[in-house]
């Protein structure tokens, strides 16, 4: 299955590019559907995409705006968090962030890992680092200092 790296302009500004994942047989990218999928929490929604508008335009993607280590050591993914929502990311620095998918996380939780769809996106963002970071390394994807994203084809989502 192939993907590309979906610039989202209304967030996106001078401080941070703002990405999303778009697969190749979807006409939608991931954090559409976390936003459509997610509506009936408008209010934390709502709050999630005024911080997403303030990174790009503003802060930049600070690490403390998300939780670290939701993926394997070093690989990036962290999630992007309001209330009990929760958006999993792949952070590349304070200039650029690629959304994924996420969701609500019930208060009687305290992992991802115990709810089973928080668990298949997070495990869909660890996936999507590991080719996006191999990418990166074989240089056939380029992040700028200014966060941004140069790529010539779909990548291959082989991992």
């Amino acid at each position: 299955m192939k993907f590309e790296i979906v610039n989202i302009d209304e967030f996106s500004g001078g401080m941070a590019q703002i990405y999303s994942v778009m697969f190749e047989d979807d006409d939608m990218t991931l954090m559409d559907h976390f936003f459509e999928d997610n509506a009936q929490y408008g209010e934390d929604l709502a709050e999630m995409a005024k911080k997403l508008e303030s990174m790009g335009n503003d802060t930049g993607c600070r690490i403390q705006f998300f939780k670290e280590n939701e993926g394997a050591p070093g690989d990036g993914v962290v999630a992007f968090w309001h209330n009990r929502m929760r958006l999993y990311c792949l952070r590349i620095g304070s200039a650029c962030i690629i959304l994924g998918d996420g969701g609500y996380k019930p208060p009687e939780i305290s992992a991802y890992q115990e709810d089973e769809l928080l668990n298949s996106k997070a495990q869909q963002m660890r996936r999507l680092a590991a080719c996006i970071n191999k990418a990166i390394i074989e240089k056939d994807l380029k992040v700028g200092e200014d966060g941004t994203i140069t790529t010539t084809d779909f990548i291959d989502l082989d991992i």
